[in-house]
């Protein structure tokens, strides 16, 4: 694997083993590009991008003319009854200089790049992107009418066009949540993400959190499929569950049933729990916000409350926690609390 270390994204996305990787993984080969990728963690956005370009690098099958054939074959009738062509005999040439062969040679260097930098050009006006807002969820219409709501510090990259019988392809870095229409040709809806996470719809409405260390998809309505790159079949989602993908493939994958509009109220800026309890909110805030909060003692995760915020403000949040439920609850610094019992 060392060979890699020095590629670029367009040299791995036209190597073999890569691309057999991204076309066709399975536990082997995921395992040994994952181990790869963690030992050399500056390669992640070429890898990134290579995977794009493979996905890509797809060139459609052009269909024939009816009458092709018959046209073809009449040229080749037409020819017989010609007489045949002589070429004059050439005297052999020596071979050209060095100093030739290094033109050539730079000639045709030359070609290859501007032939790399057109399939660039081409990648890159076929395809386009956006990115989360600081401010505000940011909602997003794609060409075939379904709704894509990125977080704060996410984006998606997909073409400006999908043909009809390819799947329709997103590429999501972060947290968004997707409304997928349904196509008359039931043309699949496909969000990649880094971590060899694929899930694929028909037309349904979920959430996908890719993090560092985990990916959670949570399924609002519809039906939906994730295909892990670690296991060998893909995980088959009903409405109202959670399942959180863990990068360290040696961690087992969760699966559970939840409340989905807890999940999705990130993207009316509200706070949504139903009979939730204390540990999951404060999961919440974890994976949304970045907090670090510890329970002093662990059972206080297991309380359950109910609370309906129409601002999305963490200390609100908090503040209710401790009064719903007596508790006390500290800031040892910045994003870092602590929840104790009140004395």
């Amino acid at each position: 694997m060392h060979q890699y270390d020095h590629f670029s994204a367009e040299e791995l996305a036209a190597h073999p083993d890569f691309i057999d990787w991204v076309k066709h993984p399975d536990s082997a080969n995921a395992a040994v590009w994952k181990a790869w990728l963690h030992q050399r963690p500056h390669k992640v956005d070429d890898v990134r991008l290579a995977r794009q370009f493979v996905m890509m690098w797809q060139l459609p099958y052009i269909v024939p003319p009816a009458d092709a054939q018959a046209t073809v074959w009449a040229a080749i009738q037409a020819q017989k009854d010609k007489p045949a062509r002589t070429y004059p005999v050439r005297q052999h040439r020596s071979a050209p200089a060095p100093g030739r062969r290094l033109g050539i040679t730079v000639a045709l260097s030359s070609l290859l790049l501007l032939a790399v930098g057109l399939v660039m050009y081409r990648l890159n006006i076929s395809m386009t992107e956006y990115s989360g807002t600081a401010d505000a969820p940011r909602t997003i219409t794609l060409s075939d009418g379904s709704t894509v709501v990125l977080n704060t510090g996410a984006s998606v990259r997909f073409a400006r066009r999908w043909s009809a019988d390819e799947p329709r392809t997103v590429w999501l870095t972060g947290k968004a949540q997707f409304s997928v229409t349904h196509q008359l040709n039931n043309q699949r809806f496909i969000v990649e993400t880094p971590n060899q996470l694929r899930v694929e719809v028909l037309g349904t409405v979920f959430t996908v959190d890719e993090q560092v260390r985990q990916t959670r998809v949570v399924l609002n309505s519809g039906r939906v499929r994730l295909h892990v790159a670690s296991q060998s079949n893909p995980i088959n989602m009903v409405p109202g569950e959670l399942v959180d993908i863990p990068a360290n493939t040696k961690q087992s994958i969760v699966r559970r049933r939840v409340e989905p509009a807890v999940y999705s109220a990130w993207t009316t800026r509200q706070f949504i729990f139903d009979n939730t309890t204390l540990g999951e909110m404060t999961d919440l805030l974890t994976q949304d916000l970045g907090y670090r909060i510890e329970f002093a003692d662990s059972t206080l995760r297991n309380r359950r409350m109910t609370i309906h915020l129409p601002t999305r403000d963490p200390d609100i949040i908090l503040a209710a926690i401790a009064e719903a439920n007596d508790l006390t609850v500290s800031t040892l610094s910045p994003k870092h609390i602590r929840i104790t019992p009140k004395l």
